[in-house]
């Protein structure tokens, strides 16, 4: 059975209780906020390495299809001429309606 005594220590005691467990639930949310924001800061990494690999490909990929269109060109002009012609007077065809 609680005596008086113990039923004081105990009420002083609870503020303090309080205090600790505040302190604690504080201490537990930085960690928490700490392990979210190196958890983001890594996918955000990873996803920025990721486009940047996907530009360069398609830079490589573009500059091949530039240079061989170029080569192209050099090789028969007169078939280059003749496509941009049609595709021209196709065009044409199609916006005046």
């Amino acid at each position: 059975m609680a005596t008086k005594k113990n039923v004081v220590a105990i009420k002083q005691d609870i503020p303090e209780q309080i205090e600790t467990l505040r302190a604690d639930i504080k201490l537990l949310a930085d960690t928490v906020k700490k392990q979210a924001k190196t958890t983001a800061s890594a996918k955000v990494a990873t996803a920025k390495d990721a486009a940047v690999e996907r530009v360069d490909a398609t830079k490589a990929k573009y500059d091949e299809l530039t240079s061989s269109a170029e080569s192209r060109i050099k090789d028969n002009p007169l078939t280059a001429v003749a496509i941009a012609v049609g595709a021209g007077l196709l065009l044409g065809a199609v916006t005046r309606r």
